[in-house]
This record gives C-alpha cells, structure tokens and sequence, in this order.
C-alpha cells in the first residue's frame, strides 16, 4: 500500500524482535516475550513504516472498533479473532454476529485480490478449524445446514423481570411488570426450574393472582400470556438451555449467530450471555485466589460456570449499547461486563458505524481504539473525544479520518508504552470474510456436486421435520437452488440421492422417512373421526374421471379403476383465542399432517398450500406479507402493519433472504402469492363420528409446531389440541401394463 502519514509529534511504542506491541505492559513483555502476540497490521506512519503491530492477547481489554460502512470495521474485527485462537489456546471467543458473515471463519480466505496480499506478508489463507456456529434452536429447520454446528437456547427461568419488561417494552412498574414479577417469584417457589408452559400457567390458574380482591384483572393476564405465547416463536427459549460451557470453550471461536432476531430478543440474548459469563468468571476467579473449591450446588453448575477467560466480539454494538436515556436487555448487563471484567479476565472488542450513538459508559472503559474511515462529523467528535491517547495536531485536522482508504485505521492505545496514536494499515484476512458488499453482476461459481449435496441435505432435513415431503414440494427446491447458483439440476437426481444415500421411502408422490410411517388399528387408538361427507360413489365417479384414457382412442396408456379404500390419516383439531378489533374470541381451526390448515370461506371448506413455510417466520413477518397482498407501497404497508419504517425494512429485507419476497424497483412484492387464512373471518366446525374403517396411514407430527402455526399467523394462542382422524379416499389406478399408480381425495 502507497499510503502513508507524517507527524512532527515523536513515536514511541513498546517494540520486540518482531515489531511494536500495543495494548502490553513492559513487565508483562520481559516476563512472556512475544507469546499471545495477535499480529493486528503494519504501521503507515514514516516513523516505523511498515513495522509490524502485535495486540497483547494475554491480559483483559477494551477494544472499540469504529468505522463507516464497508470501511473494515467488521474485517478488524475478524482478524483479532482469528489471531486470538491462533496464538492463546487458553481463552475462550465469543463473536455475536448480527448480520451473519462469521459463519465463514472455518473456510480459507479465496478472495482473489486477498490471496496476493497474504503472500506479501508471508501468511497462507487458513480456515479457523476451531471455529462453531451457534443458531437459535427455534430456527434449526430454516437456516442452511451446512453454515452452523450447534444450536443455543436461554432459560426464561433465568431471565428477570427487568429482562423481560425490556424485551416486551413494557413499564417495569405497570401492572403487566408487577403481574410478571409475582409470576416469576410463584413459578421459582413452585417449580424448580421452569419454562414459558409452566409461566403462562402460573399466569392463568395461580389463586392469588386471579383473585377478584388481590388479583389483576383478566386484561392484564390476558395481555401478559399473549406476550409469553408469542415468545415461544422467537426460537431462543427452552426449559432445558444452553450450558455457558458449551460456548465459552478454550481455543474456540464460538460464533452465535443472532441475524435471524428482532433486535429486542438479540439484546436479550446478548445481555443474559454477557451477564452469564460475568458471573461465571467471578466464581472461578474467586475459587482461583482461595486455592480451592468454591462450593457449588451440583455437578452441572460447576462444569457450567467453568470457564476460561472469554473474549467477547459484538459487531453493530450501537444498537445493543445506546447513548442517551434508551436502553435494551442488553445494556446493562454489558455496562457491568466492560466496569467488572478485567479482574476476572472477561475481554470485550466492539465495533460500530456510529461511534456517537453509543453509551458512554461503555467508551470510558476502553484502552485501544481502531479507527477506520468515518464520514459524519457527530462519529468524528465522538471518536476524537474518546482517543485514549495523545492525538497529533495533523490527524484532527478535517478530513484526515474521512480519507483514510479502506482497511487503514487510526490507533490509539492507553497503555503508558505508547507515546501517541499512530496510522495503521489491518493485515489480510487468513479466513473467508463474508462482510463484503454483494457486486450483482458477479456472477457465482460453485461446483456442481457442491450444490447436489447441498440439495439432498436440505430436503431430507425437510423431510425430516415432519415424516415426509412431497415430489412436488423437491421440484421447487431444485428449482430455487438452481436458479441461485446458475447450475442445471434434475430432480430425479436428488430423489435417487435421497432413496439411495437417505434410504427414504418413495410412496404415493412423497419421500417417506421410514421411521416415520407407521400404520395403526384405528380401534387400538379411541380416536373420534371427522364425519365422511364423500360417499364411495362419488369418490367412484371421481376416479372414473381422472383415470388415464388413450387420446382419441388411439394414443398413450389406458387405466383402470382397480380398487377405492376408505383410510384415515391425523387431523388437529385447535381451540385457538384470537384477539380482534372487538376483543378476544374463541375460534376453531384444523391441522393436516402436512402443518396445513382447512378453512371455511364462501366456496366451502379449503385448505391452505404454503402455511407450513411461514413457520420460520414469525407473527411480524407475517403481518408484512398479508399486507404486501394488498399493496406494495411503503407508506401503506406502514399503516396497515403498524410498524415504523426501519422496522418494516429490516423485516422486508429479511423476507427477501427468505426467499417470500422479491425486490422490484425500490418496491417489494411477493415472489408468489400465499393464501394466509385470518381467523377473525374463517371459522369452521367439523361434525365428528366413529370412524368406519380400520385402515389409519399415521405419521409422527411434532405436536409443538402444531401449536405455533395459528400463533404465527395471528395474535393468537391455543387453549387446546384434540387429535382426529380425517377420511380419505385411496384410488388406486392400474394400466395395461399391470402398474399401478395411487391418488388420495379428502372424504370431507
């Protein structure tokens, strides 16, 4: 790189062997040396031009790390963290990733502009074997298999009132948080660890809390277990929990990957993990000085709160951490982290674009600032303001940040070894760095067999989820898929992958898991069924229709009707409560096998085709789509969502990964159109009857996913699930060849 800088002011930094060390003590430097280096860059000052720039990695610190967009926030970010594993096995990375490009941490640099530079400096692209991606357990089925390793969940028993009222951005003291306060303190008494069920229950049948004397009213409780009811669809709270060892492991980079929240429940997240880690070095600290055990209640809480000395990475911190009277879940929890964690070795690295928008809190603790080009003269102040050390009359001159080329930051370090801030250019990346802006008319080079395994992981995890998929339902993955990656894939091919490789079951137009198909003597299950309204000689007429004749009696293959079977296959039957303009209401709703919902409207009883896909989703996401059915326009789609404009883009532009929605002109539009029922207008009740058959075709459906489908779709909540059975019609065709071929009609 040409740039460089000059000052009048002298330079003087802590050197070694090897180059200059910022952020170490001399005493920690004459006693370790260069171990726990991080090779951060190179200077650009003429004094000590291109010498090498190593950050101590074995004591706690503060780095702030600011920047305009693409500017190299986020790719400093990266290289401390690579560096952290390489070179201090003894700690623990931890890197929240609110927009989901660390995931590529495991897989070497192929940038080809990149590959030249790393040769220059002598270093060969790596990937970070050490490296696991976390996502929320909720969301296991919609992201990419192959981009994360694990799951993570919180506790709600851990969570406090004060975690909460913020997440739900309710008055600590209005009667929803006093209500939820005694509800956390009757489910601590009642239940020894308890999850959101056993909370809403608390809510809802505890006698001094529905007292008419001492109790809250049934608004407020209703209020609160919507609020409850809803979190189950944030996918981050579960009974059982992560373990805080799980993620803070010695010489692993741990990345949590939270770019499928609302940023509500992402500070939640990040502030319990930040309190967690916190408390946890606490102990070991304190157990430490004493020379022995500090005694703990049980095994699991000393193997959890075990931990090692643990950085913390938070990428777009401004949103976790604001300046000003607001504050998130995640606030102060990281206000105590940044004031308590040097004793017991907790390091943070937190970037940002909008260094003013932060609390200053926080940025009165730090010791080493990078920073990268900004543009508003507010960040700049900000920056300036907070340089930890003495700052050279010629880079506070305007215009000397707002220049600097991409990767170059000003740097400045607390420590007494460092005269003044100095100009440093970042090294290259050793692994892959997914925070690059997307050229769209690049166009994408993946290996064929690449994408085919890519292909067969993704369904068979579909299929998984459920028992089976439909031919049909492949037939639009494949064509994604392909589409995506500008290569030519047939179907047939992934379906012989799947009954070849998965041992999936090929019946009746689906792929079938086999440990899922069961067949069960309906007598054996004391299940009601649906009332049969088809008669057999209807479904005879029907099958006499649609069976295959020879075109003008001459041409293709003719069939005939070889047997019509009576089966029956699960149906849910869900009491729901919706909320309405009128208030709440009670509705009744049925669910396939297939997370499909039947409906009354004025052509009858219909059943959906898409809803079972917006279970990734959540009940805002989907409000955004119902709405985009009537308009594309952004000011109405405001009015008619009732979210504020950054919200509704952020959930937009999530809506467009997903793959719903299409982006045309500066409008979006749906990439097709998905009929999504509204209770407040369909309800249906199904008369009911002893089943008039002994054949049941049963598949294992995961009752929970179930229960969140109306939750999804509405300001709802299930107050009860009766499985049925539901009649079907099995037609089976045979032509001239003696093959078969089978079709199924609902009975209803």
């Amino acid at each position: 790189m040409d740039f460089k800088v000059s000052s009048k002011d002298d330079l003087d930094l802590l050197e070694s062997e090897s180059g200059f060390f910022i952020g170490r003590k001399k005493s920690v430097y004459e006693k370790y040396g260069e171990e726990g280096g991080l090779l951060l860059g190179r200077v650009l000052d003429e004094q000590g031009f291109h010498k090498r720039v190593y950050l101590d990695g074995l004591s706690p610190h503060v780095v702030f790390i600011s920047g305009a967009r693409g500017s190299g926030k986020s790719y400093s970010l990266g290289v401390i963290a690579e560096e952290l594993v390489l070179k201090n096995p003894n700690v623990a990375s931890v890197v929240i990733d609110p927009i989901g490009i660390f995931w590529s941490m495991k897989f070497p640099n192929r940038d080809s502009k990149e590959l030249s530079v790393l040769s220059d400096w002598g270093l060969e692209p790596t990937g970070v074997e050490n490296t696991r991606v976390f996502v929320p357990y909720g969301l296991r089925n919609s992201v990419p298999g192959n981009t994360y390793d694990k799951l993570f969940s919180l506790k709600p028993s851990e969570l406090s009132v004060d975690d909460w009222c913020l997440t739900f951005g309710i008055e600590r003291f209005s009667p929803s948080g006093l209500l939820l306060e005694k509800a956390i303190e009757k489910a601590r008494e009642k239940y020894s660890d308890f999850g959101l069920d056993e909370l809403i229950k608390v809510i809802e049948k505890d006698k001094e809390l529905v007292s008419k004397e001492k109790g809250y009213k049934s608004d407020s409780r209703r209020a609160l277990v919507s609020r409850l009811e809803a979190a189950k669809s944030w996918g981050v709270l579960s009974k059982e929990g992560t373990s805080l060892a799980e993620v803070c492991k010695a010489g692993v980079i741990s990345v949590i990957d939270i770019s499928f929240l609302d940023e509500n429940v992402a500070s939640l997240v990040i502030g319990m993990l930040a309190k967690k880690i916190l408390n946890a070095r606490k102990l070991v600290t304190r157990q430490e000085t004493m020379g022995g055990f500090v005694e703990l209640n049980d095994l699991e809480e000393v193997v959890d709160k075990d931990i090692p000395p643990t950085w913390l990475f938070i990428d777009e911190a401004h949103t976790l951490i604001p300046s000003g009277s607001s504050k998130t879940a995640a606030t102060s929890s990281l206000i105590e982290y940044v004031k308590q964690g040097r004793r017991p070795g907790c390091s943070l690295v937190f970037a940002t674009q909008q260094p003013s928008a932060i609390d200053t809190r926080v940025l009165s603790q730090l010791d080493l600032l990078l920073c990268h080009k900004l543009i508003f003269n507010e960040d700049l102040k900000a920056v300036l303001k907070r340089m930890p050390t003495s700052l050279p009359q010629e880079f506070t001159k305007s215009g000397f940040i707002k220049k600097l080329p991409i990767g170059v930051c000003l740097t400045g370090d607390r420590s007494d070894e460092t005269s003044r801030a100095f100009v440093m250019q970042v090294r290259p990346r050793l692994s892959q760095h997914e925070g690059r802006e997307v050229n769209t008319n690049e166009e994408k080079k993946v290996d064929l067999e690449s994408v085919k395994k890519l292909l067969v992981d993704l369904v068979f995890k579909k299929a998984s989820v459920r028992g089976k998929i439909s031919l049909s339902k492949v037939d639009d993955f494949v064509e994604i898929i392909s589409k995506r990656y500008k290569v030519k894939i047939d179907s047939s091919d992934i379906v012989n992958s799947l009954l070849k490789e998965k041992e999936l079951l090929l019946k009746e137009g689906f792929l079938i898991v086999p440990s899922f198909e069961k067949k069960k003597r309906i007598k054996e299950l004391g299940l009601k069924a649906v009332k049969l309204k088809v008669s057999s000689g209807e479904a005879e007429q029907y099958a006499e229709k649609h069976k295959h004749k020879k075109k003008l009696g001459l041409f293709g293959e003719e069939e005939k009707v070889k047997k019509i079977d009576l089966i029956y296959e699960p149906l849910f039957k869900l009491e729901v409560q919706v909320k309405t303009k009128q208030g709440f209401v009670k509705k009744m709703i049925y669910v396939d096998e297939e997370l499909e919902l039947f409906y009354k409207d004025k052509k009858g009883v219909r059943k959906t085709e898409v809803v079972n896909d917006l279970l990734g989703l959540n009940f805002k996401k989907v409000s955004v789509l119902k709405a985009l059915g009537k308009t594309s326009d952004f000011k109405k789609l405001i009015a008619l969502t009732g979210l504020n404009a950054q919200v509704l883009g952020r959930n937009l532009s999530d809506l467009v990964r997903a793959g719903f929605v299409l982006k045309k002109d500066d409008k979006f539009v749906l990439k097709k159109k998905i009929m999504i029922p509204c209770f407040e207008d369909y309800d249906l009740v199904l008369n009911e009857e002893e089943p008039r058959s002994v054949e049941f075709n049963d598949f294992e459906v995961d009752e929970k996913l179930v229960k969140k489908l109306p939750v999804v779709l509405e300001d709802a909540r299930v107050l009860s699930l009766v499985k049925l059975l539901k009649p079907v019609w099995k037609i089976t065709y045979v032509n001239n060849k003696n093959q078969e071929r089978t079709e199924k009609i609902n009975a209803f």
